[in-house]
């Protein structure tokens, strides 16, 4: 169960919690990282208010203004009789932090890339004070906990030759919600305006707040997107930008931005990149495997063929922001009316956010919400594909374990305002006759894999009827996107 207070992160609870309670007799090292906003200081503070554990935040300060902070409050903890303590270094003071404890008890240093920053030295520090692998302490039940916003800084803690290599026995990554715990903290039920909600703002758990609590009402999510993404004073306004602005990673922002806004106009390939960019091939791959590391991209490959993927974005609200607040920012400050911009981004919202959203969400509930009697198998990987030179929304394939890859299906994902019909079947057929015709080495293609067709608005009654026919026809629209499985 969440502690009160808590929604959605039961797993990231129960992670924690059995972090807190194992065992072992030693100073264990935890580290916890993901995106700001998604309430990681939330959870560890819940998780020291209820194991009675330490918690201290480091600033964005000098290291030795962070050092006295961190002396008051451990001195404030501890309770010490003999006076305040002092720490005169911070190997002192990482020795004062692990020592031994007399019950499992969490100490948490959050936003620890701040002190790093400033103390390159730190995790060889931290290193010098935990027990050596494999080796048994008498009684010390200190739990430590590393907490930071910076993803490839917290993971080279534990990389290569980093001196935490090995030492860390949880790493847990805090995500923004997807799309169905999204819709329940926005407390939207209608699938539709939870879909468009999703699509705008993803799942980051500050944003409610950010909101002002205000949800759209009765489904109207055009007239909530006025009042608050396209409302220069509201705190959404330019938070799309400014959240990518925060990222201390992304050193180069005109870069990285440029990279994050080629995605987001539907340049989702390589060569797309590498056109658009105008990058050297070393540039971009870099550049790739930054905004890769640092959360705000994923790469997808194609399940179908090896060396191909497309990249996506892990954050609507940038997406938006680039493809709708950006170009309009000024008009807006200005004072043009927020629902005559959003009349104008109609065509680029339905192309260029809600199919792509659509798309990302279809594949997300193959993996993670689809039945097996619904693929007639265990989906091991989902993404687009191709099948000659027809582009493919959806494929799903099932490793099996003599190294060969089964395909289960191909779909095609529709977020147009009008009812799919059954020319989008016939469509999926010719593609898997062709696919079967084609033998591709190590994929085994039966003409009876399943058709999936995902309509944001639904089906014609001769395709339901064609459905009700053929087993092998899957329709998921929103209510089982979000429902169903």
């Amino acid at each position: 169960m969440d502690p009160e207070g808590l929604f959605g992160r039961q797993r990231e609870w129960s992670l924690l919690v059995d972090f807190i309670d194992s065992p072992l007799e030693n100073c264990l090292l935890g580290l916890i990282y993901g995106r700001r906003r998604q309430g990681k200081t939330t959870l560890l503070r819940h998780l020291c208010r209820e194991r009675n554990g330490f918690y201290w935040q480091a600033e964005e300060t000098e290291a030795v203004e962070n050092l006295e902070s961190l002396s008051s409050a451990w001195s404030a903890w501890v309770g010490e009789t003999t006076g305040p303590i002092r720490f005169r270094s911070w190997d002192e003071a990482f020795d004062h932090l692990t020592r031994p404890k007399p019950r499992p008890t969490p100490v948490v240093l959050d936003e620890i890339g701040r002190v790093i920053s400033k103390v390159p030295s730190v995790p060889s520090l931290i290193q010098r004070h935990l027990a050596p692998v494999g080796d048994r302490e008498t009684g010390n039940w200190s739990r430590l906990l590393l907490c930071g916003s910076a993803f490839g800084q917290m993971r080279r803690l534990h990389d290569g030759s980093a001196p935490l290599r090995g030492r860390a026995t949880l790493e847990l990554v805090v995500h923004p919600f997807d799309f169905r715990t999204a819709a329940d903290f926005w407390r939207v039920s209608n699938p539709g305006a939870a879909f468009e909600m999703f699509s705008y703002v993803g799942g980051t758990p500050a944003y409610p707040v950010f909101a002002s609590g205000d949800y759209p009402k009765g489904g109207a999510v055009g007239a909530w997107v006025c009042r608050r993404l396209l409302a220069p004073s509201s705190a959404l306004f330019r938070e799309g930008r400014i959240v990518v602005a925060e990222d201390t990673e992304l050193v180069d922002q005109q870069l990285y931005w440029g990279l994050l806004g080629a995605v987001a106009t539907g340049k989702r390939r390589w060569s797309d990149l590498d056109e658009a960019l105008g990058a050297k091939r070393g540039s971009l791959s870099h550049a790739l495997r930054t905004v890769i590391d640092a959360g705000w991209l994923v790469r997808r490959d194609d399940p179908l063929r090896q060396n191909r993927s497309i990249y996506e974005l892990r954050e609507p609200l940038v997406r938006f922001h680039r493809l709708v607040v950006q170009p309009n920012e000024h008009r807006l400050e200005i004072g043009v009316e927020p629902d005559r911009i959003w009349r104008d981004a109609e065509p680029v919202v339905a192309s260029l956010i809600l199919a792509p959203q659509l798309e990302q969400m279809s594949l997300d509930w193959s993996l993670r919400y689809a039945a097996h009697a619904t693929f007639e198998g265990t989906v091991s990987a989902a993404g687009p594909t191709t099948v000659g030179t027809a582009q493919v929304d959806l494929a799903a394939v099932e490793h099996t374990s003599n190294g060969a890859t089964r395909v289960l299906a191909l779909g095609e994902v529709k977020a147009r305002t009008t009812r799919v019909g059954v020319d989008v079947v016939q469509r999926l057929d010719d593609l898997t006759e062709q696919l079967v015709r084609s033998r591709p080495k190590n994929l085994i293609v039966e003409t009876g894999i399943k058709r999936i067709v995902v309509s944001r608005s639904g089906f014609t009654n001769d395709l339901r009827r064609l459905a009700h026919r053929r087993p092998e026809i899957e329709l998921v629209d929103l209510d089982r996107l979000y429902f169903g499985e």
